[in-house]
């Protein structure tokens, strides 16, 4: 399952927009996310813990943050 966080705030980093996103989906899912889907825009980010994903479908501004577990990590 994912959450899709929104920011498109030229004052906030990539990176702390990401961070932002898995602070709420820890507080919503009580679980930490392994995976965060970005725009391609977005895609030149590093954040601990987290494999970031460049796709089509998401728009600028967007974050969705969710678990990607090894069979998803491995197609």
């Amino acid at each position: 399952m994912f959450l899709v966080w929104f920011d498109d705030s030229k004052r906030v980093t990539t990176e702390e927009k990401i961070k932002n996103a898995i602070e709420r989906y820890v507080d919503r899912m009580g679980q930490h996310p392994n995976v965060c889907l970005v725009n391609k825009e977005d895609a030149n980010v590093k954040v601990e813990g987290i494999s970031i994903h460049a796709v089509d479908y998401v728009r600028p501004g967007y974050y969705w943050v969710g678990i990607e577990d090894e069979t998803q990590q491995a197609a």
